[in-house]
């Protein structure tokens, strides 16, 4: 029977990263994707945005691992010709009663070296004129990335280094053994296989608590997939719309899965590229989102789309002069929420040490996945 050093399930971002900074070191080293395509999943239905560390209050390790990767990411994409740039961003106070929270994420980023401002109106609005708010939150450090092509310069390098990716190759069973994993993969034409592998990394985003269960029944983690759709508008339709790039977020507002409350980054306003060959610059198209809504099925993107009124309600009291008509649909992801906990789950299983589990990989997981690479690597 075939054995190989290290199996990487999913092939994501955060796997194609841990793909990359392994390849350095080890060897032989698979990532199987059950879909056509890598990134089909989190890592290609997202807003892009290089986050700079403000929200983390409780957790720690979604804290370290995201300023920490905001710098290697920005890093990587210079010297790899990746779409990349420092948008800034505006934490904006429309009511007296958010202005608190304004202030409690200035503190908690000075506490965590994050360079950030507050800022009145008048500083707002030399930046973006359309945008109302009493003050906000200025971090110079926020961006956007080319998502796509971050994900296909990560694979491409770590291919180079000899890393074989399958696609359309699905992870049905692992059975822990005495020395290593019995793994069995199954083909898009129904054909199977099964080897042996020394190390198993889960890094299979909505489905990792399944994929944790396969490699430990006892395993007590929960996915729910948390549903992010998306609107656009074209900036260049009127002067009373017109944005210069930044990007524009509301302060947290709850949400609730099953009685438990959770914070969401609410509706807000996205830069996005407009590429062309070997050069890019901001596009006068901006995304308007994310919602936050649970859905039963890890895989439904298109049930019951929300209506476009939902997205002018959620920046009306900041963009003021968007109309319902100015809106058009977009895409929508599924977020991997923890059931139990909000912070990144990174460790190796309880009673089996060859396997690395990552759960509950969402947001900052595309800002963090260079760091959690160099986390991988150090329980390697």
């Amino acid at each position: 029977m075939e054995k190989i050093q290290i199996t990487i399930v999913g092939g994501g971002v955060v796997g194609c990263a841990i793909a990359w900074k392994l390849s350095k070191k080890y060897r032989d080293i698979f990532v199987f994707e059950k879909n056509p395509f890598l990134g089909d999943e989190q890592s290609g239905r997202n807003s892009g945005v290089i986050h700079a560390g403000i929200y983390y209050k409780d957790e720690p390790l979604k804290q370290r691992l995201c300023v920490r990767g905001k710098e290697l990411l920005y890093d990587f994409c210079e010297k790899n010709n990746v779409p990349a740039f420092r948008t800034g961003k505006f934490i904006v106070a429309v009511k007296q009663k958010e202005e608190k929270f304004v202030e409690g994420y200035f503190t908690h980023a000075k506490n965590h070296g994050v360079p950030v401002e507050i800022v009145d109106e008048g500083f707002v609005k030399k930046r973006e004129p359309n945008v109302n708010c009493r003050c906000a939150l200025w971090s110079p450090t926020t961006g956007i990335v080319d998502s796509a092509g971050f994900l296909k310069a990560l694979s491409k390098l770590a291919s180079h280094n000899g890393v074989e990716f399958l696609t359309n190759t699905e992870v049905v069973d692992i059975n822990p053994q005495s020395k290593g994993f019995l793994v069995k993969v199954k083909y898009k034409n129904g054909g199977e296989e099964t080897f042996i592998s020394e190390v198993v990394i889960n890094s299979a985003g909505l489905y990792s608590d399944e994929i944790a269960r396969k490699i430990n029944p006892e395993s007590s983690y929960e996915i729910i997939p948390v549903r992010g759709e998306y609107y656009y508008f074209d900036s260049s339709l009127r002067e009373e719309i017109h944005f210069n790039g930044t990007n524009i977020y509301q302060v947290q507002k709850p949400y609730y899965i099953d009685g438990r409350k959770y914070q969401a980054i609410g509706i807000h306003l996205t830069p996005t590229f407009e590429i062309q060959k070997s050069s890019y610059k901001i596009s006068s198209k901006v995304l308007i989102g994310p919602t936050s809504t649970p859905v039963s099925e890890k895989d439904d993107y298109s049930k019951n789309r929300s209506e476009p009124e939902r997205f002018y309600e959620g920046v009306k009291d900041f963009f003021p002069n968007l109309e319902i008509s100015d809106l058009n649909m977009d895409y929508a992801g599924n977020r991997a929420k923890l059931k139990i906990g909000n912070d990144f789950v990174i460790e190796k299983d309880s009673k089996y040490s060859g396997a690395i589990n990552l759960i509950g990989i969402d947001s900052p997981g595309l800002t963090s996945c260079l760091a959690i690479a160099e986390y991988i690597q150090q329980l390697l």
